[in-house]
């Protein structure tokens, strides 16, 4: 497949931790943070093990030529991030049929990229359709690529992305007047997996620096 092409191209790897939470058949929303287009990238490799999905992207990708009209033929959906009312709306018209469907719903909450190595303020739109069809929401998170990666300091190196599935939450019993507090609670435990991510990361780094230093001497 092109994702897995591209990866070997640029030497990337993708390790992904509790990929069993991702094998469900019920229908739920995945959030994922999001840093670069490499995003994409690595929602396609794990796509088999959550497929059927719908991605929802903003509305700008719509207009980008022929990425756009895959993604429209993909059955993508696009919202306009600058306007919230109008983006819940388009959602909240797919929720029924992906819930019969048993159809998958992957949003990044930010709303926009961030490489800043923490998390944006999320948008609502992920947890109201969350709580209102009744369905799981799962977190995902992808590890930092500013070590191999940086379009602002022209770097594109070989790296290992970890994509860490956190635990379902469960939203049966939630109503909207629980979105702030389930918002806020998705992003916390988000945070601490990117945080971890990243001190495991330095530790492989010292680890490998000790062992290059001591067969040197």
């Amino acid at each position: 497949m092109v994702h897995h092409i591209i990866s070997r191209i640029f030497g990337l790897k993708w390790e992904v931790k509790n990929e069993e939470l991702l094998k469900s058949k019920e229908p739920c929303v995945l959030v994922c943070n999001h840093q670069s287009a490499l995003d994409i990238s690595g929602m396609m490799y794990i796509w088999p093990l959550f497929h059927p999905c719908v991605p929802v992207l903003k509305r700008e990708l719509l207009f980008t030529g022929p990425f756009g009209i895959f993604c429209w033929l993909a059955g993508c959906i696009f919202v306009d991030r600058f306007n919230s009312e109008k983006a819940r709306d388009t959602l909240n018209m797919k929720v029924k049929e992906l819930k019969e469907q048993k159809v998958k719903l992957w949003i990044f909450p930010e709303g926009t990229r961030n490489d800043r190595g923490t998390l944006l303020p999320f948008k609502k739109g992920a947890f109201h359709i969350a709580t209102q069809a009744k369905i799981p929401i799962v977190p995902i998170v992808f590890s930092q690529y500013t070590d191999f990666y940086s379009i602002g300091k022209k770097i594109f190196d070989r790296g290992t992305i970890t994509v860490t599935v956190l635990p379902w939450i469960k939203t049966e019993h939630l109503t909207s007047e629980d979105v702030p507090t389930l918002t806020d609670k998705v992003r916390s435990l988000m945070m601490s997996s990117l945080k971890q991510s990243a001190d495991e990361i330095l530790e492989a780094k010292s680890n490998g620096s000790v062992i290059a230093k001591k067969q040197n001497q």
